[in-house]
């Protein structure tokens, strides 16, 4: 049965640096990918709200013509 050793401070502290330094590049990789999705939600609410506008305007454009319609 192997026996377990206490790790050393100096293998902790090198240990810990090690995350701390794969967790940046994790944070950096999900920053760039939230930047990149705000970018595409900006996009895709500019197209709704340009769709929502072109709709309205149809439809008050349909009830204009209906309304004008001789009796």
């Amino acid at each position: 049965m192997p026996v377990e050793t206490t790790p050393t401070a100096s293998e902790v502290y090198t240990e810990l640096k090690a995350h701390e330094r794969e967790c940046a590049v994790r944070a950096e990789s999900t920053q760039r990918q939230l930047d990149s999705l705000t970018s595409r939600i900006r996009r895709l609410e500019a197209i709704i709200m340009g769709s929502t506008v072109t709709v309205i305007l149809g439809i008050l454009t349909l009830m204009w013509k209906v309304l004008q319609l001789p009796v």
